[in-house]
C-alpha cells in the first residue's frame, strides 16, 4: 500500500485565499456602512426639508425677494431624489446588499447634489444681499445643517468630505470675493467650524468602523462557535448512538454467561467444583456490578427514575443497611455503627437506602482501621443523616472533584477492581433527585464525613408513616408456562436452562411471528411473556408482547430485558407500562422478579 502526500499549498494560492477573505470582510462592512446610511438618511431629510422650508419662507417674507423660490425648488428636488433612493433601498430590504457598491454610488451621487443644493444658496439668495444679519443667519444655518448630516453620514469617510465640501465652499468663495473685513470674517469663521464639523465627524468615522469591524470578527466568532457546537452535538449523538450500541452488543453475551453461570451453579451445587463456579460468579457480578452503574446514569438521564416520597422511621432503613454492610466492615476488622436517634424522615427510602449502602461501602474500602459511624442529628433546622469514617481522607485540591463520573480518589491509574468511579457522581443526582442536598468534608489522614441534609418531616405527616414489615416472598409455582423471546440463541438457551432448574416450562421464539406461533401451537395455558426490548429485522419486545397478547386473546403478564441503556430507550422501555430488567440480569434478581409476578 503506498501513500501520496499532497504538496503544500504555494504562496501564491495562499495569498489569494487570504485576499479573498479580506475582501469578503471589506464587503460586509460596505454593506454594513451602506445600511447605516440609507437607513439613517430619513432624520437628515426631514431636519434638512424643515430647515430649508424656514430659511426660503422667512427670506422671502423679510426681502420680498423671488430668488429663494428658485433655491427651495433646487434644494427640494435633491432633497426628494434623495428621498427616492433612500425609499428603493428600504422596499428592496437585503437583496440590496448583495449589490452594496452600486447603491453606495447611487446615495453618494444623491448626498452631493444635496449639499451642492445647499451650497448654491449662497450664490442664488445672498450675492446682492449686503444686510450682516441676514448674511450671518444664513451662515449659521448652513453650518448647522452641515453639522447635522456629517453626524448621519460618518459611516463612510468619502460621503464626509462629499456633503462638507459643496455645501460649505461656495459661502466661502462668495465671502472672499465680497472683500472686507466682516465678509472674511465670515469666511474665516466659516471656514474654521467646517474644519472642526468635518475634523469631528473623520474620528466619529474611524469610531465607528473599528465597532463595526470589532462587531462583524465578533459575529464571526458566533457563527464559528455555533457551527461548532452543531458539530459537538452531532458527534455527542453519534457517540451515544455507537455507545448505546456497544453497550447492547457487550450485554448480550454478558447476560447469556450470567444465564448459562446460574444454570451451572444449580447443577454442580455441593461437588468439588463448586468453588470455581463460585469465583465465575463473583467475576460476573463485578461485571454486572460495572454495567449497573453505567445504567444508573441512563436512567438518570433519561428522566425515568421518579422518587416516592413518604415518611418512615430511618432506624427501619438502618437495620437493612447493617444486615447489608455489616460483612464487610468485620472482614476488615472494623466497626460499624448505627445511631438513628429516634428519627422520622421524609424521603425515598429505596433511592435513599441505594445513596448511604454506597457512602457506607465507600466509607469501609478507604478505612484501614477504626471504623464508620451513621447518624442522625438536627442541624440548623434540618435533619442531617451523617457517614463519618477514620479513613484516608480527602485533600483540599481533590474534595471538589469526588462527585465527577469516573473519577476516583488514590486511583490514578484506573484499577478497574476498585469499581469504575460513578458511585459518589450517582450519589449526588441521586440526592439533588430526592430534593435533599449534599455535603462533604474532610482532613487528609483523620477521615471524611458526608452530610444528607433532608427537611424535616411536618407534623401533618406522621399519620401516613409507613412501618417497615417482614415479608415472605412466595415460592415459585413450579407449573407456571413462561413464553421466552429473544433472537440471540445463546440467551434463549441460557435462559430456558436456568427456568427449567426453577420449575418453569418454557416456550422459545426468536421473532414476532415464531412466538405467535408458539402461542397457536401451545394451545394452553401461558403466565407469563419474557421479551427482549430489541429484536432482528427492526422488530421490537414492546410490539412483540401486544402482538402475542392479540393472539392469546388475554392481558398476559410481561417482562422485558434489554440490553439498551441509551436514555431515549431506557425512558421507552419504562413508558411502557411493562416491569424491565436490563443485561446483564444477575440470577437472584430475575428470581426475585419472576416471584413477585401474580
Amino acid at each position: 500500500m503506498s501513500f501520496r502526500l499532497s504538496p503544500p499549498a504555494s504562496a501564491a494560492s495562499q495569498d489569494a485565499v487570504l485576499e479573498n477573505a479580506l475582501e469578503r470582510r471589506r464587503s460586509r462592512v460596505r454593506s454594513t456602512q451602506l445600511e447605516r446610511l440609507l437607513l439613517r438618511s430619513r432624520q437628515q431629510l426631514i431636519v434638512g426639508f424643515v430647515l430649508a422650508l424656514v430659511l426660503w419662507v422667512g427670506h422671502w417674507y423679510t426681502t420680498g425677494s423671488t430668488q429663494a423660490f428658485g433655491w427651495a425648488l433646487l434644494v427640494h428636488g435633491a432633497q426628494g431624489i434623495q428621498w427616492g433612493v433612500a425609499r428603493a433601498f428600504r422596499q428592496r430590504g437585503r437583496a440590496a446588499l448583495v449589490e452594496s457598491a452600486v447603491w453606495l454610488h447611487r446615495y453618494q451621487t444623491t448626498l452631493f447634489l444635496s449639499a451642492l443644493a445647499w451650497g448654491m444658496s449662497a450664490l442664488i439668495v445672498l450675492p446682492d444681499e449686503q444686510n450682516l444679519m441676514v448674511t450671518t443667519a444664513w451662515a449659521l444655518a448652513l453650518l448647522g445643517m452641515a453639522g447635522v448630516g456629517a453626524q448621519v453620514v460618518s459611516a463612510v469617510l468619502s460621503a464626509i468630505y462629499l456633503w462638507l465640501v459643496p455645501l460649505l465652499l461656495p459661502l466661502v468663495l462668495l465671502m472672499l470675493q465680497r472683500g472686507g473685513p466682516v465678509a472674511i470674517t465670515v469666511a474665516v469663521l466659516v471656514l474654521g467650524f467646517g474644519a472642526m464639523i468635518g475634523f469631528f465627524a473623520v474620528s466619529m468615522h474611524r469610531l465607528l468602523k473599528t465597532a463595526l469591524q470589532t462587531k462583524l470578527d465578533n459575529d464571526a466568532l458566533v457563527r464559528a462557535l455555533r457551527q461548532q457546537v452543531v458539530l459537538v452535538e452531532r458527534a455527542d449523538r453519534e457517540k451515544s448512538r455507537f455507545l448505546a450500541s456497544a453497550s447492547h452488543d457487550l450485554r448480550q453475551p454478558m447476560h447469556a454467561l450470567g444465564l448459562f453461570a446460574g444454570a451451572l451453579d444449580k447443577h454442580l451445587n455441593g461437588t468439588a467444583l463448586q468453588p470455581t463456579v463460585t469465583n465465575m460468579m463473583r467475576a460476573i457480578d463485578a461485571l454486572e456490578q460495572s454495567f449497573s452503574a453505567m445504567l444508573d446514569i441512563s436512567k438518570l438521564d433519561a428522566g425515568v427514575i421518579e422518587p416516592n416520597l413518604q415518611s418512615f422511621p430511618i432506624r427501619d432503613l438502618f437495620r437493612v443497611l447493617h444486615m447489608h454492610c455489616s460483612g464487610q466492615a468485620e472482614e476488615l476488622g472494623l466497626s460499624l455503627r448505627f445511631k438513628p436517634g429516634g428519627k422520622i424522615v421524609t424521603s425515598d427510602p429505596q433511592l435513599l437506602q441505594r445513596v448511604l449502602s454506597n457512602l457506607i461501602h465507600n466509607a469501609i474500602r478507604y478505612t484501614q482501621e477504626g471504623g464508620v459511624v451513621v447518624v442522625v442529628r438536627e442541624r440548623a433546622g434540618m435533619i442531617s443523616i451523617e457517614v463519618w469514617d477514620t479513613g484516608i481522607g480527602i485533600s483540599a485540591e481533590e474534595l471538589p472533584r469526588v462527585f465527577d463520573e469516573f473519577y476516583q480518589v488514590t486511583n490514578p491509574g484506573r484499577d478497574r477492581s476498585r469499581g469504575l468511579g460513578m458511585g459518589l457522581a450517582i450519589v449526588k443526582r441521586l440526592v439533588l433527585l430526592m430534593g435533599h442536598s449534599l455535603d462533604v468534608r474532610s482532613t487528609p489522614g483523620k477521615g471524611t464525613v458526608f452530610r444528607i441534609l433532608l427537611k424535616p418531616t411536618e407534623m401533618a405527616d406522621l399519620d401516613s408513616v409507613v412501618l417497615g414489615a417482614d415479608t415472605v416472598p412466595s415460592p415459585i409455582d413450579e407449573d407456571r408456562i413462561v413464553l421466552l423471546i429473544d433472537d440471540e440463541e445463546s440467551i434463549r438457551t441460557g435462559m430456558r436452562e436456568l427456568l427449567q432448574t426453577w420449575g418453569y416450562q418454557v416456550l422459545t421464539a426468536g421473532n414476532i411471528a415464531e412466538a405467535c406461533t408458539e402461542v397457536r401451537r401451545h394451545a394452553g395455558v401461558v403466565d407469563l411473556v419474557i421479551s427482549d426490548l430489541r429484536l432482528a429485522n427492526r422488530e421490537d419486545g414492546i410490539t412483540a408482547i401486544e402482538r402475542v397478547r392479540e393472539t392469546y386473546g388475554a392481558p398476559l403478564p410481561a417482562l422485558l430485558m434489554t440490553g439498551d441503556t441509551s436514555p431515549e430507550q431506557v425512558k421507552r422501555a419504562h413508558d411502557s407500562g411493562h416491569r424491565v430488567l436490563f443485561k446483564p440480569v444477575r440470577t437472584r434478581d430475575l428470581h426475585s422478579v419472576l416471584r413477585g409476578i401474580p
